[in-house]
């Protein structure tokens, strides 16, 4: 039986990595994203993919999607993988409200708000929550507080949501990408020099002494969606060529 799949984020790096390869898999696909000429341009090249412009910082943007899949959907969902977010450099010194409000909003309260709506399609369908984490959330870096806090948070809630929901048959777990070759520093508005500089920086610290691609974490990612993982909750899965541990 055909599943069905709601990625946050799915118009670029990671959550478009999800969505091509679960499109090629014969599932239905629904994909957000800000960038509505990308959504356009991706539900083109992928007839009958559904694509829905979501901007997390604003308040009920969940209710389309829980429309849609309630009408058109017939209220099956099978998985919900909350992707979408950005980065932003965030040194104690200066940090200021509105950026710690924005990060935290992205990062945690949209997610949980999605996942509240939905989850009276995946208590039918005993389906699955992934949330997109990071390795910045397990490991310590400076500069870059409002985002690691943010994807810690996201991390607890990944193993609360895992032990609140497993009476409902719903398995939650995590995966936590290392540095990753996506636009996500380039969206952050960091000019090309800086973003070298960091890419450079990151891959020396890196065990496995390369950068991460988004097919690495669209694999992992993969298993736990779509294998034998049914007895599987509540895990954060690092998948960062080591960096988290070292």
């Amino acid at each position: 039986m055909k599943k069905n799949i709601l990625i946050t984020g799915g118009s670029s790096g990671i959550g478009e990595g999800l969505a091509r390869h679960f499109y090629n898999k014969g599932w239905a696909v629904m994909i957000t994203g800000r960038n509505t000429e990308r959504l356009s341009n991706l539900a083109s090249e992928m007839p009958g993919l559904q694509a829905f412009e979501y901007d997390s910082l604003k308040e009920d943007q969940e209710a389309p999607l829980v429309q849609f899949i309630r009408e058109h959907w017939k209220g099956k969902l099978d998985v919900l993988v909350n992707n979408a977010g950005h980065v932003a450099l965030t040194p104690i010194k200066g940090i200021s409200r509105k950026t710690l409000e924005e990060m935290y909003t992205t990062h945690l309260i949209a997610p949980s708000l999605l996942t509240a709506g939905c989850l009276e399609f995946l208590t039918l369908s005993k389906g699955q929550i992934i949330n997109v984490s990071s390795s910045h959330g397990i490991k310590a870096f400076p500069e870059i507080s409002a985002y690691g806090s943010a994807k810690a948070a996201l991390n607890m809630l990944t193993k609360i949501w895992a032990l609140e929901l497993a009476s409902l048959g719903i398995r939650v777990n995590a995966i936590a990408p290392g540095p990753t070759n996506t636009a996500v520093l380039a969206n952050a508005g960091l000019p090309p020099e800086i973003i070298q500089a960091i890419h450079q920086s990151e891959k020396t610290t890196i065990p496995l002494q390369r950068r991460g691609e988004v097919e690495d974490i669209v694999a992992n990612a993969a298993l736990l969606i779509d294998s034998g993982s049914t007895w599987l909750t509540g895990v954060v899965l690092p998948v960062d060529g080591g960096i988290s541990v070292s």
